[in-house]
């Protein structure tokens, strides 16, 4: 399953209903490691006063590429992932701009798997969040 990540991009983008729904692309992705690239909708918009993104769609965006970057690790068809845990810090204010998000996963356990997620604008160095993701590994 390793070899596969065209299909497992193909899959995120197209096949899972919420992140094509959200509208996110994959721009790069390695064993381990994702980028992904979320461009601006009005209807992300949760503070209409202010027009800040909602947290909660920031939240679906980190788990769903911390998601991916856990799904690299598998090597069967037959494996599973799911979320576990999540916490996530909001740093600033998403305004009305695409979201841009790295993940790299810092333990691959045979069971448990752990990812950093950073969200940001327009520097990584500034982010607008950061999470910590933790996901079961279902492995046949």
């Amino acid at each position: 399953m390793k070899n596969n990540l065209a299909q497992f991009i193909d899959i995120f983008e197209n096949q899972i209903p919420a992140n094509k729904l959200i509208g996110m692309k994959v721009d790069k992705l390695s064993i381990g490691k994702v980028k992904v690239h979320v461009p601006y909708q009005d209807i992300f918009i949760g503070d209409y006063r202010q027009g800040f993104w909602h947290g909660g769609i920031l939240a679906s965006i980190a788990d769903a590429a911390g998601g991916l970057a856990g799904f690299t690790t598998l090597t069967s068809p037959e494996d599973k992932i799911n979320t576990i845990d999540m916490r996530i810090d909001y740093l600033l204010p998403a305004v009305k701009s695409d979201i841009f998000v790295e993940v790299n996963l810092i333990k691959v356990g045979k069971r448990i798997l752990n990812a950093d997620v950073v969200l940001y604008q327009k520097d990584i160095n500034n982010p607008i969040a950061v999470a910590r993701c933790a996901y079961s590994a279902l492995r046949k």
